[in-house]
């Protein structure tokens, strides 16, 4: 199914915009394919809807003021709220379909790695997206990373193993880069137990070692854009 999305012409700049986002509206821009830049507008609750499922590396069809067939892009960046989470301004960007483009795919780990369990080690995330290459219609939305493979310390898993088509889609990160593992839980020693003298020796001439001897060390485990604004900020 085709994601679509219709923006509004936008005629607010600057402090303006505050009051489009009390409305409940998104300011943005839109801009590629050698256009001219343009200032558009959404409602928040249907932007959000819809970049839930497209994400910032899935095609979306924009209907743009003054424009007759709506062109295709991407969701470029999404300027929020540090606190509420709330859209600010988005950068949306038109591309090419037929032109190849660079672009970063994030990583989704799932499963459950069964090394973790029998050793009590710590799953560990190298990567959270790779570098890919590939027209804009056969980028993925996201790749998945299982790693219920992950059965002992000595296996891992990297951008090599990972599951895409590789025919229409080129890699750019190094093959041999690691994505997952499992570490072994770390090791600290306590510190040893100082003892003065005289404390292991008795009296001169006397046999064995005195009370207090120390008892033994234990040991102990334990075990990721650019975003435009156009300067614009909210507190």
């Amino acid at each position: 199914m085709d994601l679509e999305l219709t923006l509004d012409a936008r005629e607010a700049q600057g402090k303006a915009n505050k009051r489009l986002r009390r409305e409940g509206l998104v300011p943005g821009v839109v801009y590629g394919k050698g256009e001219d830049s343009t200032n558009v507008q959404v409602d928040a609750k249907t932007f959000e809807t819809l970049y839930r499922t497209a994400g910032r590396t899935s095609v979306v069809k924009f209907r743009i003021p003054g424009h007759n067939r709506a062109s295709s892009g991407f969701i470029k960046s999404v300027q929020r709220h540090p606190l509420t989470g709330r859209a600010l301004h988005v950068d949306y960007l038109l591309v090419n379909l037929k032109v190849e483009m660079e672009v970063d795919i994030p990583l989704v780990f799932v499963g459950e790695p069964p090394a973790v369990e029998e050793t009590g080690g710590t799953l560990l995330h190298n990567l959270s997206s790779i570098r890919v290459k590939a027209l804009p219609g056969d980028i993925p939305h996201e790749i998945e990373v299982n790693v219920s493979v992950l059965t002992s310390l000595d296996v891992a898993i990297h951008v090599r193993d990972l599951n895409l088509n590789r025919e229409l889609v080129q890699v750019l990160t190094d093959g041999d880069t690691l994505v997952s593992t499992v570490v072994p839980p770390r090791i600290e020693e306590e510190p040893e137990t100082v003892v003065g003298e005289g404390e292991l020796e008795g009296e001169e001439g006397a046999e064995g070692v005195a009370e207090g001897e120390p008892t033994e060390g234990g040991e102990g485990a334990e075990p990721a854009e650019r975003e435009r604004a156009e300067g614009e900020s909210e507190s």
